[in-house]
């Protein structure tokens, strides 16, 4: 799975990329780890790339098997991250937080020149950190194959799959909206009665857009 979401070039966006990150891998065990790094590179994108100077800048989330990844597109800078001149007092606090990246992922760099990049990084949990038994969102587990594969028949328009680590089941829209986020139920029929729900209040929405569309009209007129 994969998400990707654009931010102005502003620091109050810093604490929505963190938001954004962590919502879509609540379920993951490098989870914290991973909403840091992705806190400086977009801190990073916003303090020392063109993202900063009225710009914006963008963040990718995906997420297959054992392997998550986090990504920040920017606007470009003169110095490539990674080759920083020794003693540059500007690019210190730079410096710090992609030594933070190579330090908590598994591999990290970056793609890109002077025009635009994308710093990313990758995380893999270890078996220390992932139960030998334990399944990732995108392998359901045996005993709840089932109902993944019921929610996925029933329910096209969103990611569906239960996290193992949380015990809880996930819903996900596949194409952004700015009402629908991630929302989590205890179980599948659970969730699947909250997506009914759903369904039923945009059906509900769409009926009242279109009689309000023939409010007023007079009887033999043609429709908007």
């Amino acid at each position: 799975m994969r998400w990707r979401k654009v931010f102005s070039g502003q620091e109050d966006q810093v604490r929505e990329v963190r938001r954004f990150v962590a919502e879509l891998l609540a379920d993951h065990p490098d989870c914290d780890d991973i909403v840091l790094c992705a806190a400086e590179l977009a801190t990073n994108a916003i303090r020392h790339t063109a993202s900063g100077r009225d710009g914006f800048f963008t963040t990718e989330v995906s997420w297959e098997g054992r392997t998550a990844r986090v990504a920040v597109g920017d606007g470009g800078a003169p110095t490539a991250p990674f080759r920083r001149e020794p003693g540059s007092n500007l690019m210190r606090e730079a410096d710090r937080g992609l030594d933070i990246l190579a330090r908590l992922s598994a591999s990290c760099g970056a793609d890109g020149d002077h025009r635009g990049r994308v710093v990313w990084a990758e995380f893999h949990p270890t078996d220390a950190t992932v139960a030998a038994e334990a399944c990732l969102p995108l392998s359901p587990q045996p005993a709840t194959s089932a109902d993944a594969a019921t929610l996925a028949g029933q329910y096209a328009a969103w990611h569906t799959w239960f996290g193992p680590w949380t015990g809880q089941w996930w819903a996900l829209p596949k194409q952004p909206s700015g009402s629908l986020t991630l929302i989590g139920e205890s179980t599948a029929g659970a969730l699947a009665r909250r997506l009914d729900a759903l369904q039923v209040d945009a059906l509900q929405v769409d009926a009242l857009q279109g009689n309000s569309r023939y409010a007023g009209r007079q009887p033999g007129a043609p429709a908007p």
